[in-house]
């Protein structure tokens, strides 16, 4: 049995409609360890320092041939590949040629895709019986995007700067949707800017909050 929990998108736009998505509430985390000892579980016929050699020699593998460029496919799980783009403080040039050329310093590997095999994800939804939560909240925020805009701001004009995790504290926001939130201030004309990236950003003024124009 598995349970799910109904979540509420922010509102990154100000119109008021609500939006919801669904996720699995995650009960424990199966790390390597405990997936080999399930996989040498008595009348295998497997030890668990060859079940180890195994899988640290699939993931030796896999860093060769997608650092080369290939993707690699295991039958019956999936698909792997990498994910790239340029870096954070570099903008993608475009077809014509208009802008300044990318050179492959300033393109990093963003992440490695995985796809799943058809067959896998059937399997496991014939085997998932799936049910509504009773133990977890929804993550709305009990302040309106204007109210944690303002609280942003108020934070801002008393330190030097914001981390997502003193958003995330004051707003009651979950950490992913405190994060993207802060990244859309940004974008939009409400005086917060970044400096930094990945867990060093942090999140300031562009200029004094109480010196903005009227």
């Amino acid at each position: 049995m598995a349970e799910y929990i109904m979540r509420e998108l922010p509102d990154m736009d100000g119109s008021g409609e609500k939006k919801y998505y669904y996720q699995i509430r995650t009960f424990s985390h199966f790390t390597s360890k405990d997936f080999v000892r399930q996989l040498c579980r008595p009348g295998s016929g497997l030890s668990e320092g060859d079940v180890i050699k195994v899988m640290s020699g699939i993931v030796e593998e896999m860093n060769v041939w997608l650092s080369l460029g290939h993707t690699v496919t295991i039958d019956g799980l999936g698909t792997f590949s990498l994910s790239i783009s340029v870096t954070d403080d570099v903008k993608a040039e475009d077809f014509e040629g208009n802008k300044k050329k990318v050179t492959g310093k300033q393109i990093k590997v963003r992440g490695v895709k995985f796809r799943p095999n058809k067959q896998l994800v059937k399997d496991i939804g014939s085997h998932c019986k799936l049910y509504k939560s009773k133990t977890l909240p929804n993550n709305r925020s009990p302040y309106t995007r204007e109210e944690r805009l303002k609280m942003a701001q108020d934070y801002l004009a008393e330190h030097h700067f914001m981390r997502v995790k003193d958003y995330e504290s004051m707003t009651k926001l979950p950490h992913s949707t405190a994060a993207n939130e802060l990244r859309d201030f940004c974008i939009q004309p409400t005086g917060i800017t970044f400096e930094g990236r990945g867990n060093t950003k942090v999140y300031m003024n562009r200029q004094p909050y109480n010196e903005k124009k009227e």
